[in-house]
């Protein structure tokens, strides 16, 4: 019995176009399922990433606080504990993250760093980061001047702590960061929205601002600074596919403002 013809006027509805390149890791995955891409879990995922920082800070200060530290001693105490804290509390993190992620498959296509072509990749990176930070220090000049803020004093990272304290910072602020921030901004966040809204654009903008918002503790400069930045972290995303040149973005920016000038 064959089968009837649709109704007169009825179409096919389409299938979503893959918005992904076939070297992007979520290209594949777009092609098998439709990703979560619920509000309420785009929001939990990337503020927590911001909670882990803060979790860090309280606890180090109350281990100090009942540990009786004496008071000449606080401060590298603090100092260390902290960066000690929040690696630790990050590797937590990212556990749960990737446990989530697990049962929907998309585990490999978040945390896939690799890149297919490594130098090409890498220059990509190294060439948005100096665009990103032209415009990042102009966007600051413009802007701030125009805030009712007052700008803050530079964070002087290896004032404290010792050698270990310094190392703590190295580690942390110049590669451990780079990497965790980006596999939820850029290897996360940044596709799920992609997948959302079908096109690129407005989710590189609404990452770029997201990224910023999450620096808020540091001050408004930073906050303008970063999401120009992630913006041109975005950027190297689109336009390479994998998340390496998103990371150099990240990690060259990071040795930059570490730099004692």
């Amino acid at each position: 019995m064959s089968t009837p013809p649709p109704p007169f006027g009825y179409r096919q509805p389409p299938r979503a176009r893959n918005p992904f390149e076939p070297h992007d890791p979520m290209f594949r995955y777009f092609q098998k399922a439709q990703p979560d891409t619920g509000l309420f879990w785009l929001a939990v995922w990337t503020l927590g990433s911001l909670a882990t920082g803060y979790l860090a800070s309280i606890t180090a200060t109350a281990l100090i606080l009942l540990g009786g530290v004496p008071e000449e001693g606080v401060a590298d105490m603090l100092f260390r504990s902290y960066y000690a804290l929040y690696m630790a509390m990050e590797v937590g993190f990212l556990w749960l993250f990737a446990a989530w992620l697990a049962p929907q498959g998309l585990t490999h296509a978040v945390f896939d760093l690799r890149p297919v072509r490594w130098v090409i990749e890498t220059g990509y990176g190294l060439v948005l980061f100096a665009i990103g930070m032209i415009f990042s220090v102009t966007a600051v000049d413009v802007l701030l001047p125009v805030l009712p803020v007052t700008p803050s004093a530079p964070d002087e990272l290896y004032s404290h702590g010792g050698v270990i304290g310094a190392l703590l910072v190295t580690a942390t602020v110049i590669i451990f960061a780079p990497i965790v921030e980006e596999l939820v901004m850029r290897g996360w966040l940044l596709p799920m929205l992609v997948a959302r809204m079908g096109g690129w654009i407005l989710p590189l903008v609404v990452t770029s601002l997201a990224f910023g918002l999450l620096h808020f503790a540091i001050g408004m400069e930073t906050v303008i600074y970063t999401s120009v930045l992630g913006f041109a972290a975005g950027m190297a995303r689109r336009m390479t596919g994998r998340l390496w040149a998103p990371i150099v973005v990240h990690f060259a920016n990071n040795v930059f403002a570490s730099l004692p000038f």
